[in-house]
């Protein structure tokens, strides 16, 4: 077992549509982005960012940011693991569906 407490994080950066990893044991849920220097958000490791020219799907994440949806888990009512929303209208339905789980 690693007693190593440290481990990557993601972030994302709206102004530049990238995201970047650190190494880091305890961070703040925003940092600067490396490269603009804005704020970059963090999100679960299973955050996939979208590339960068995609519009659409930087809307989509960011919509998601915005309604205290950084990619984390979240559950159905019967316990299953719920699929992330692929486009604004079903990102809709699932904020108001899955309000009770967002991060505030």
């Amino acid at each position: 077992m690693n007693s190593n407490p440290r481990r990557d994080i993601k972030f994302a950066c709206f102004n530049c549509r990238k995201s970047f990893e650190r190494n880091v044991a305890c961070i703040e849920n925003t940092m600067a982005c490396p490269e603009c220097k804005k704020k970059a958000f963090r999100y679960d490791h299973k955050f996939r960012p979208p590339k960068k020219e995609d519009d659409k799907q930087w809307k989509l994440v960011q919509f998601l940011k915005e309604n205290g949806f950084y990619f984390q888990r979240i559950l159905k009512k019967d316990g299953s693991r719920a699929v992330y929303p692929e486009n604004l209208r079903e990102a809709a339905v699932f904020v108001k569906e899955y309000a009770d789980q967002a991060i505030e």
